[in-house]
């Protein structure tokens, strides 16, 4: 069994924040430009709307999110898996980019 932090592909698991209405995708780190990593991870919502003449125009987006983190911060990017402990609170992420889909 793998110690959580050891694995670059799965920095920190995927998880549904107490404070907000959105689903984490596991974190993980890229290495090198153009690298392509599996997220393969399933969330299930429920929306709940009243039932009137127009429920079936209602529509529902899905927001997508890609956030940063400088591993400067951490020791860079083979110094991180000395701070394993310690990343989860001193890693400060940015968001870069925002897609909207209609679904």
């Amino acid at each position: 069994m793998r110690k959580q932090g050891a694995d670059s592909h799965n920095l920190l698991p995927p998880h549904i924040p107490d404070d907000q209405s959105c689903f984490v995708t596991k974190t993980f780190l890229v290495r090198y430009c153009e690298e392509e990593i599996q997220i393969n991870d399933v969330v299930l919502f429920r929306a709940e709307i009243d039932v009137e003449p127009d429920y079936l125009i209602t529509d529902f987006y899905l927001d997508c999110d890609l956030f940063f983190c400088d591993l400067s911060t951490l020791g860079g990017p083979t110094g991180w898996r000395h701070n394993c402990k310690n990343y989860e609170s001193k890693a400060v992420f940015k968001s870069v980019q925002t897609q909207s889909f209609r679904i």
